[in-house]
């Protein structure tokens, strides 16, 4: 521990500010060793340790603190080492905190209020604006949302209101009403979702109007009551059914053969709740237990069979282009709106999480098995027309555990997944699918599906080989030649398929089958949460219970945890002395990963990707291992004895300044004079468009929405390869050499004289009586040479004016054979 205090004011806030700790991990042993000695000296002197507030949920924040999109001081992120902030939410048993942790590494208070347990609390992001839509809450942003025990009107039951407060000036702004319970909200720069049981319902985030709501989700037991994913303009939820006419190309491919520990868990399970099913049987005859009890099990279960929910389906909406109102998928209903509705899982769903750019979505399900990553392929006609890419199934175990986080990397090469039981297990993936090897993971940068050598050196029969006979290949993507002609995308496709991609002028469409291989991925590393024997009071010395506030967080072993990747923040912790160098936090080839748990402590550890040890030799497909170490940790739980830091705030707090810098780039992107401007702003349009009309939302969007697969990749150039090999031609009658090292090609007969150029007719040349034999050609003696020309098997060579038009004219009549004979 170090002497003095990580804890000191804040100048700016008003808040705490915690410096960042050396962090060392501690075996299971070391930390009961470090407990006790914590502990009993304090027992016997009288004097218990410091009480703390017990957490209830722990959550990393997007908002505009840390909009690298819309956030004009991060837009050259990469040429001024600026990088956007850590924004963390701790939800405690009486009241909440939000916490930011900059590049500086020093954490910073930012808000901390105790009026009550809270389920669920957001910062909205500013909304996106328009000339035809304005923000009615412009002057009171930023807003945060929060769901708590007693709403404002003090007359709703518990968890049943939304009330948005202004972080500006402290008042209430708006509160939205439900009849039954809220377990969770979720926030973009377009609506606001609150999340009811078998319910969502949709809020404009400029009005705060209901614009959409959902009553068909499929219910989960937990830790989420009601799972959904909300990107920047899609939201996915599970679906109570699956619809045939809406359903998309692809989904969950079949179940992987299981394990030797699989299977004996899965026949110990069967022996269990056979043996508990005749006891009942038994009891019930001997008459010892009531006959009610079973008749009602025996009817729950032939409901349960008669119901017509399906679990495991995904639904995916467009929150821009979906009517308002009701969003109902049902065959009689139309596809407006529905973006993918395809099976993910046999089980129902239990988390799921969009990456940054909302093209892969991972899901998975109550067992906790494993885990689907899929990438999602729109129509613009309909959902049936979309596909959906099943790329990976990241294998996490074969025992339980409900999955609480999904968080990915800003590459989208890392995903980590923690579970109720306080592990993050750490996969490597790659956005457009294909096994994670060293040529894909060990570069600071995304690099391409195939590499050059790939693309040009011409090894598709190779590979073609390959993939019959092991069924390996040698790119890093499973199913993909090294170029358009032997890709199973391109070039296996049936004869319906194929017709309608040459019909719509579009050959090798992602969307039609077959679709890419599975590839399954074990997580490289396991980062358990150390040992903590509880919280102790001051007054009896024993633990608190957890207070039941949420009934989607459990308890009884099982810890709220939440990751995300950032930048090294641990500089300080190691060097406190010294200043922060521009590329010091760019020195590792993935971003550190950041963890909170339930007891309140902030943990950065630094992930190393390695080639497999255990490798022969390491080449671009080499398998990786990683090391992992924590290097750095923050201790923010909070204590009794701290102050509340509740609005309004000052002009110079983060989130305000955050929230004007959002909201004069908004302004700036419709068109519209930002509030205090002295002038309007003159919008440059392109010289080349085709209409002046054009809105900012159009502008800011539509580079988003650009495929950028524009075209198939181009054939191999002739240079670019091992195509041609030179061989010794042996005609009847008369002699050629051809060799790359020949600058005169002549043709003797049986004379040894000079005779002329064979001349290559294609009429009249008889290849099988040409005789070819890899025989190495003499080198043409060249004047100067130190070899007389009658050592050299007696052959003369005569070098005249005219062998230089010879060869020329050779050698045009030579490449006019390859083209006539399709070489």
């Amino acid at each position: 521990m170090a002497t003095e205090s990580p804890r000191r004011p804040s100048r700016c806030t008003g808040g705490v500010v915690v410096r960042p700790q050396a962090a060392t991990e501690q075996s299971y042993m070391e930390s009961v060793v470090t407990f006790l000695q914590d502990v009993v000296p304090q027992a016997y002197s009288g004097t218990p340790p410091e009480e703390k507030e017990k957490i209830v949920w722990v959550r990393f924040e997007n908002a505009d603190l840390n909009d690298t999109s819309r956030n004009m001081e991060f837009h050259e992120i990469h040429s001024t080492g600026n990088e956007p902030p850590l924004l963390l939410m701790i939800g405690y048993s009486d009241g909440m905190q939000v916490w930011s942790i900059p590049i500086s590494g020093e954490a910073q208070e930012l808000f901390s209020v105790r009026h009550g347990p809270v389920r669920a609390a957001r910062i909205l992001p500013a909304p996106q604006i328009s000339a035809q839509k304005c923000d009615h809450f412009a002057e009171k942003r930023p807003l945060l949302g929060v769901c708590k025990s007693i709403g404002s009107s003090g007359t709703s039951p518990p968890y049943c209101c939304v009330d948005l407060y202004s972080l500006r000036t402290g008042e209430m702004v708006k509160s939205i009403q439900f009849k039954t319970p809220i377990y969770d909200l979720h926030c973009n720069k377009r609506i606001l979702v609150v999340v009811l049981q078998e319910k969502i319902a949709a809020f404009d985030s400029c009005t705060f109007t209901k614009k959409f709501f959902v009553t068909s989700c499929y219910p989960c037991p937990g830790p989420n009551m009601n799972p959904i994913a909300l990107g920047s303009r899609w939201l996915a939820y599970a679906e109570n059914k699956l619809i045939r006419c809406h359903q998309s190309r692809g989904g969950a491919c079949g179940d992987n053969i299981q394990s030797y520990t699989a299977t004996v868990i899965s026949a110990a399970k069967t022996i269990k709740s056979g043996l508990t099913m005749v006891g009942k049987v038994v009891t019930q005859l001997t008459g010892t237990l009531p006959s009610g009890a079973t008749e009602e099990e025996i009817l729950a279960h032939s409901n349960l069979r008669r119901s017509p929910l399906v679990p495991g389906i995904v639904t995916i909406i467009d929150t821009e282009t979906v009517a308002e109102g009701q969003v109902l998928v049902s065959e009689d209903s139309d596809s407006d709106g529905i973006v993918a509705h395809f099976p993910a899982h046999e089980k129902p769903i239990c988390c799921m999480a969009f990456n940054p750019s909302g093209m892969l979505l991972v899901t998975t399900d109550t067992l906790g098995h494993d885990f689907h990553v899929f990438q999602i392929l729109t129509h613009p006609w309909s959902s049936s027309q979309s596909a959906v890419h099943h790329l990976y199934t990241l294998h996490r175990g074969e025992t339980e555990a409900k999955v609480q986080d999904i968080s990915f990397s800003h590459d989208c090469r890392w995903v980590v997944v923690s579970t109720l039981r306080g592990t993050s297990h750490v996969f490597p993936i790659n956005p457009y699918g294909g096994q994670p090897c060293v040529r894909t993971h060990m570069s600071p940068r995304v690099v391409n599906r195939m590499s050059r050598f790939q693309k040009s050196a011409g090894l598709e029969e190779i590979e073609q080989e390959l993939t019959s006979k092991q069924g390996g290949r040698c790119s890093p993507v499973p199913g993909l030649s090294s170029s358009p002609s032997g890709s199973p995308l391109h070039g296996k496709l049936n004869s319906q398929d194929t017709y309608n991609n040459f019909t719509n002028n579009n050959p090798g469409n992602p969307r039609l089958l077959p679709l890419p291989s599975l590839t399954v991925v074990l997580p490289l590393a396991q980062i358990k949460q150390p040992m903590t024997l509880g919280t102790i009071t001051k007054r009896t010395g024993k633990s608190k219970p957890a207070p039941q506030i949420s009934p989607s967080k459990s308890v009884g072993g099982e810890f709220c945890v939440a990751a995300v990747f950032g930048a090294s923040r641990s500089w300080f912790a190691n060097n406190s002395g010294l200043k922060r160098e521009k590329d010091q936090s760019k020195q590792f080839v993935v971003e550190s990963l950041y963890i909170i748990s339930c007891y309140g402590s902030l943990v950065e550890h630094v992930l190393e990707p390695r080639p497999l040890s255990t490798a022969p030799k390491i080449s671009d497909d080499t398998p990786l291992e990683m090391v992992t170490c924590p290097r750095a940790s923050w201790t923010l739980v909070r204590t009794p004895q701290w102050n509340e830091l509740q609005p309004p705030f000052n002009a110079n707090h983060p989130l305000l300044l955050a929230a004007d810098a959002v909201q004069y780039y908004q302004y700036l992107l419709a068109g519209l004079v930002p509030p205090g401007s002295p002038g309007p702003i003159t919008r440059h349009e392109s010289y080349d468009s085709l209409a002046s009309d054009h809105s900012g939302q159009e502008d800011e969007e539509w580079l988003s929405q650009v495929e950028i697969v524009t075209h198939t990749g181009p054939h191999r150039r002739l240079w670019m390869g091992p195509q041609f090999q030179f061989k010794t031609i042996h005609p009847s009658g008369q002699t050629t050499v051809i060799s790359s090292s020949s600058s005169v090609l002549q043709s003797h007969g049986p004379s040894d004289t000079p005779q002329p150029l064979l001349d290559f007719d294609t009429d009249d040349l008889d290849l099988n009586s040409l005789r070819i034999q890899p025989v190495r050609s003499e080198p043409v003696s060249m004047p100067g040479s130190p070899r007389p020309a009658a050592d050299r098997r007696g052959v003369s060579t005569v070098i005249d004016a005219t062998s230089g038009r010879n060869t020329l004219l050779f050698w045009f009549k030579f490449i006019h054979l390859l083209f006539c004979f399709g070489w």
